[in-house]
């Protein structure tokens, strides 16, 4: 990213997805970060990105375990966003996985993800807390409140305009977000609430897919301008990395 002058055009997050950590968490209780895959431990990737001139993205869900079943951050929210500040995290993606059923309304959701907005806010290190909840019980209503964006949508895949059984849903008011949706499907459900989004605060689109191969170039610049126009957190700023 540096070498290639990508980390001065804006592309500064580098983030750890799911598989990053121990199936069990530590006898005190905090998350361990899997020595094979990190000998050195998670401080050291930060330090490293951070003397490169990066910031450092760490993932975890609002429930039991991660979507990959690896322990996740519900009811253990405040040791968590410690260990996240001590190793120097600068982003933390939220996912949805496992909640113990804790959604179906706003409010639900709201306290759930709150819990960990708070814990954040307690360390007093800048985090940028990004929701993952899929767009479940709307959150564009009142995550403005307490996170720097959330999504608004189930997955994206690499399709341009191809419909999906798995994601079902075409228009932004649904309860199965489902996955698997086109650029042309999110689009067509963040169109009714471009204006939710305010300064430090906006809707996520997901991951750009530009380059994975399934669009055409033309479908590849249109995808990536519409992430742009939709004010969408852009997510040409983030390399994500999955284990």
């Amino acid at each position: 990213m540096v070498d290639f002058g990508l980390r001065d055009l804006g592309y500064r997050y580098v983030i750890l997805d799911d598989c990053w950590s121990n199936m069990e968490r530590s006898d005190n209780g905090s998350l361990v970060a899997n020595s094979t895959k990190f000998p050195n431990g998670i401080k050291a990737v930060a330090d490293q990105l951070h003397d490169m001139g990066l910031l450092f993205g760490m993932y975890s869900s609002a429930g039991m375990y991660t979507c990959a079943q690896y322990p996740a951050s519900l009811d253990h929210e405040e040791q968590d966003a410690q260990t996240f500040t001590h190793w120097g995290v600068d982003y933390l993606k939220y996912d949805n996985c496992y909640n113990q059923g804790r959604e179906g309304n706003s409010q639900l959701t709201f306290d759930r993800y709150n819990t960990m907005s708070e814990a954040l806010n307690k360390t007093r290190r800048p985090i940028f807390y990004s929701m993952c909840n899929w767009g479940r019980d709307y959150p564009w209503n009142w995550a403005q409140t307490m996170a720097n964006s959330w999504r608004m949508s189930g997955d994206i895949y690499d399709s341009f305009n191809r419909p999906d059984d798995r994601c079902p849903c075409t228009t932004y008011d649904c309860t199965l977000p489902g996955f698997h949706c086109s650029v042309m499907n999110i689009i067509g459900k963040v169109a009714s609430i471009v204006d939710k989004v305010q300064p430090g605060a906006w809707n996520d689109l997901d991951m750009l897919e530009v380059g994975n191969g399934g669009m055409s170039e033309d479908e590849y610049k249109a995808h990536f301008s519409m992430w742009c126009v939709a004010k969408t957190l852009i997510p040409n700023q983030v390399l994500i990395i999955w284990l």
